[in-house]
């Protein structure tokens, strides 16, 4: 049995043709527009101008912090100094110095000697020997944790120090320990057992700054290896600035000086000249690795010009935050003033909206929420609630339907003919509009436009298979009404009711920054299937967006479907 007619099918071409150039040639004509004059002129100045603004304020507040923040250690580093040199300990602390030494230490001597015994007395290889420093932290972090409730004092440290900062902390001390065995340690005598035990400590303080340098460092969104193994070398060397600089001063011939008074005020110019000067070396060397300039000089002179701006930000923010603890605040309060940026002093929910403006996808906002989710819908819609009309209701109305009838054409043919023809149509619609779409994105720049041609055909294809959902819909309704009233407010009416929540929802959407966002206009989007043609989706690379064309398919296809069988067993009017 044959379903398909080939003079109807170029009836319905003949019939329709007209209306199919116009909507297919007006539709072409604006997207190339678009994507034509989006990509002629800079659109996006005024938002990157924002970015930059924020990107601006973040780095320097990341400079300010990361000055203040060595400026203070600096400063802290000479006063521990000053107490590993000063410091007399009463009996309980002696204690409490043996007990910890002991837990340090005697688990790893044991695994050492455990080691070389049977090894025939070799030493541990360098990686033998991170492994056992390894088991020694996990031994030592939990003995440390179950003798907490025994030693308050070392429940009190347990409770100031994460976990990652003490496993870095004990594996930093093993390390200095394992390298320190020449200093003499009278582990019994807990009067000289802080003697002699400083250099070690001194050492584990080197490695914990270096470590937490570099972390930091790798957190920044252009870190690269070299620059933090850098950056947090130079961490290292202002600490070991700071405690050089106290023993010069307070030491004589290895000696405590008796008529040395410590005054943290005394190193306070020292602190900020060397961290200016690193922040100045850190940021030229950023800058120069990160440079797109053509020649060596003018990426010289681009990283110079920065580390200077970067230089006179640290020093304007030490001098800040030493004012603010003049004046009587807190280091918190302190740091808090010293560290604030442009966009810091603008109110909270203002910032946001300018974050999320400096951040938006014009182009993407204007091409596909707008244009395919919308303006390009519009059209294809009208043409097919007015061909899915006429294809049936409409001949049935007029009583065209009652000739084509009463020749050996069956329902079913005509039914099947008709789809396939309103397939057809859509289809080379798109096809065209598709043509059309990467052409123009070819001549505004190819790939890198901001839409790219993967992009743009997935674009195409979602709003072809929306079209194709409304399409299978107002046939549905042709089919099952006999009347071109009721075909066209069902189907026709429920088509636009959809655009027009599309065009609502819009502005609750979050493709619309939250300065122009009405979250409650998001409502509408619940009501239109023109939702499941995610376009912010296809741009930000996700995948979830195939489900959604699935469903559209699957609209289509049940629609046209169910018009066919409607059709083939409703009463006709003949």
């Amino acid at each position: 049995m044959v379903y398909f007619s080939k003079a109807l099918f170029k009836q319905s071409i003949k019939a329709n043709w007209i209306k199919w150039v116009a909507v297919t040639l007006a539709t072409c004509v604006m997207l190339a527009i678009v994507i034509i004059v989006l990509g002629s002129i800079n659109i996006n100045g005024i938002r990157d101008s924002l970015k930059g603004v924020f990107e601006q304020a973040n780095q320097e507040s990341y400079l300010k912090e990361n000055a203040i923040d060595s400026y203070s250690a600096y400063l802290t580093t000479t006063e521990l100094e000053n107490t590993l040199y000063t410091k007399e300990l009463n009996e309980e602390e002696q204690g409490t110095l043996k007990t910890i030494w002991g837990v340090l230490t005697s688990g790893y001597d044991t695994k050492i000697s455990e080691y070389q015994n049977s090894h025939e007395g070799q030493k541990p290889t360098g990686e033998e020997l991170t492994k056992i420093r390894t088991e020694s932290v996990n031994e030592v972090v939990a003995l440390m944790s179950s003798m907490s409730s025994f030693y308050p004092e070392i429940g009190e440290m347990l409770e100031q120090v994460d976990e990652k900062t003490l496993v870095m902390a004990i594996d930093s001390f093993l390390v200095a320990y394992e390298e320190g065995n020449g200093v003499s340690i009278d582990k019994e005598n807990g009067a000289t057992l802080l003697n002699d035990i400083r250099p070690i400590l001194e050492s584990t303080y080197l490695k914990i700054v270096y470590n937490v340098a570099y972390d930091t460092y790798m957190q920044q969104e252009n870190a690269t290896e070299a620059l933090a193994v850098d950056s947090a070398t130079q961490a290292q060397n202002l600490t070991k600035d700071a405690m050089d600089t106290y023993k010069n001063d307070a030491l004589q011939d290895g000696v405590l000086n008796p008529e040395y008074v410590y005054n943290a005020d005394n190193y306070k110019n020292r602190a900020s000249e060397k961290v200016n000067a690193m922040i100045y070396d850190q940021a030229y060397k950023m800058t120069y690795a990160t440079s797109t300039a053509d020649s060596d000089e003018e990426k010289d002179a681009e990283a110079k010009q920065y580390a200077v701006t970067a230089k006179i930000i640290s020093n304007t923010a030490i001098s800040t935050y030493e004012l603010c603890l003049a004046e009587g605040q807190t280091k918190e309060d302190a740091l808090k003033l010293a560290t604030q940026s442009v966009t810091d002093q603008i109110d909270e929910e203002v910032a946001v909206a300018l974050e999320e403006l400096g951040n938006m996808d014009i182009y993407g906002l204007i091409i596909g929420s707008i244009f395919y989710r919308i303006a390009g819908l519009l059209l294809p819609m009208v043409f097919v609630i007015m061909v899915a009309n006429g294809l049936l209701a409409g001949q049935v109305d007029s009583g065209s339907m009652a000739y084509v009838l009463s020749t050996p054409t069956r329902r079913r043919t005509v039914t099947v003919t008709q789809m396939l023809y309103l397939m057809m149509a859509l289809f080379t619609m798109f096809a065209l509009v598709t043509a059309v779409s990467v052409v123009s994105i070819w001549i505004v720049g190819g790939n890198s436009f901001a839409i790219n041609f993967a992009e743009i055909l997935l674009f195409n294809l979602g709003a072809f298979l929306t079209m194709f959902a409304f399409a299978g819909f107002c046939f549905m309704c042709s089919a099952i009404f006999n009347r071109t009233k009721h075909s066209l407010s069902i189907g026709g009416g429920i088509s636009m009711f959809m655009l027009v929540c599309t065009i609502l929802g819009l502005f609750g959407s979050n493709v619309v920054p939250s300065a122009m966002r009405i979250d409650q206009m998001n409502f509408f989007n619940y009501l239109s299937i023109i939702t499941l043609f995610d376009t912010t989706t296809i741009l930000s690379g996700g995948i979830s967006f195939i489900w959604n064309f699935l469903i559209l398919f699957g609209i289509g296809l049940v629609t046209f479907i169910i018009g066919v069988f409607c059709f083939d067993k409703k009463d006709l009017p003949l």
